[in-house]
């Protein structure tokens, strides 16, 4: 990479590529290099092959596995090939030594999620980074899902109302949206004037639906999934016409913390700030401070600072810095990777370009910070993603006389 002819420097550059994103754990820290049109090259390099890692990791998962398995072992299948958090605790063990005919070729997350589910006849619901399936509830609402990639897309109408001083109605629709859990969308845009909206009448006939402010960019945080939030669509009925029944179509556009690399560190912190660096990324434990809560528990506060060698992701908004900050404590002795702690609360002391200095605040933890190990998420990339949507037809909630 610092030879004097070009050919030479665009050949390194070429192989080095071609080995992929594996790499970036072996590749030296730009500033250790002296020779400046190196660092430069590594610096780019870097960059690139983390695009990659972070465009990679946003595609949808794969699932392949046929047979009569047992739900369990679906299940855990179904979670190691996708490395999506999916738990069954509120199912009896009967109901999870019950084998489930399926045959699913390279099929995606979502597709597999959904047969499970039908086949099994179970629920999911998804919160914090995690999904669990539950027994199926009997009530039944008319909705609509779209499969889209690493999203699944639930669209609901309310009932119409009538629009003051007008002849039309306003039809709400409602779209919630999950992503597999091991992705961290940070928030959803879209824009009406992107999405068509058909009705169908009571004499099957069939007309496009205006949207109420065709100009608007309605966001939506999505982080930890929580099926509360959802994206409200507004559309208008022709003069005094309601449709039975409703079509979706159009694009969205999510932002994603992509390619997350995870640090861990054992405390208590050492003389010395504690260095970890992984994919051109470098996360510094500077301190550990504890205070007395009750009994044997404690107050504890872990301070890092987090640098990017590249630049870093977009961290020109101090709202999307605080949307993927993501880091938990694990016990240093458990066996059980996923029980965690989730912190109280945390701080940006500091934030520059691909720099920021963090304090997590975790309240009345059991045991000392050596019975801990604090573990901190950091993405390589903060991506646009396209999600684009089709809703098969389904029916509107007749008004009622009241209304």
């Amino acid at each position: 990479l610092g030879s004097n002819r070009r050919a030479t420097r665009e050949s390194a550059r070429r192989r080095l590529l071609a080995l992929g994103p594996s790499i970036l754990d072996h590749l030296p820290a730009p500033d250790t290099i002296k020779n400046v049109a190196t660092r430069v090259a590594i610096r780019r390099l870097i960059r690139t092959l983390e695009r990659t890692t972070a465009t990679r990791s946003a595609r949808a998962s794969q699932v392949t596995i046929s047979g009569r398995p047992t739900l369990e072992t679906l299940v855990a299948s179904i979670s190691k090939q996708t490395k999506n958090r999916l738990t069954l605790q509120q199912l009896s063990s009967r109901r999870l030594q019950r084998p489930v005919p399926i045959k699913l070729v390279r099929a995606t997350y979502w597709q597999a999620i959904d047969a499970v589910m039908s086949r099994a006849k179970l629920d999911l619901v998804s919160r914090n980074g995690a999904s669990t399936l539950i027994p199926r509830t009997d009530r039944k609402t008319d909705r609509s899902i779209a499969l889209s990639g690493a999203f699944r897309v639930t669209a609901t109408a309310r009932t119409p109302k009538p629009i003051p001083d007008s002849d039309r109605f306003l039809l709400p629709l409602r779209l919630s949206w999950m992503a597999e859990p091991r992705l961290r969308p940070l928030y959803l845009v879209c824009r009406p004037v992107n999405f068509r909206a058909t009705g169908r009448f009571d004499d099957d006939r069939t007309k496009q639906l205006d949207p109420r402010s065709p100009e608007a960019t309605l966001e939506l945080p999505l982080e930890g999934s929580d099926p509360g939030l959802q994206l409200r669509l507004d559309f208008q009925t022709p003069a005094d016409e309601i449709p039975r029944e409703i079509q979706l179509a159009g694009t969205a556009a999510a932002w994603l913390a992509a390619g997350s690399q995870e640090f861990v560190f054992q405390g208590p912190v050492a003389a010395k700030p504690v260095v970890h660096r992984r994919a051109g990324i470098a996360v510094v434990l500077t301190s550990i401070r504890e205070t007395p809560a009750d009994k044997d528990r404690f107050d504890v506060t872990f301070g890092i600072t987090v640098q990017y060698e590249s630049g870093g992701p977009a961290f020109e908004s101090h709202r999307l810095w605080m949307l993927y900050n993501r880091a938990h404590l694990v016990p240093a002795a458990d066996k059980k990777p996923d029980r965690q702690v989730a912190y109280d609360r945390f701080e940006t002391l500091r934030l520059g370009d691909g720099t920021a200095e963090l304090a997590y605040h975790f309240k009345n933890l059991k045991g000392r910070p050596r019975d801990w190990r604090f573990v901190y998420q950091a993405p390589t990339q903060i991506i646009k993603v396209p999600v684009p949507l089709e809703f098969a037809r389904w029916k509107v909630p007749a008004r009622r006389s009241k209304d």
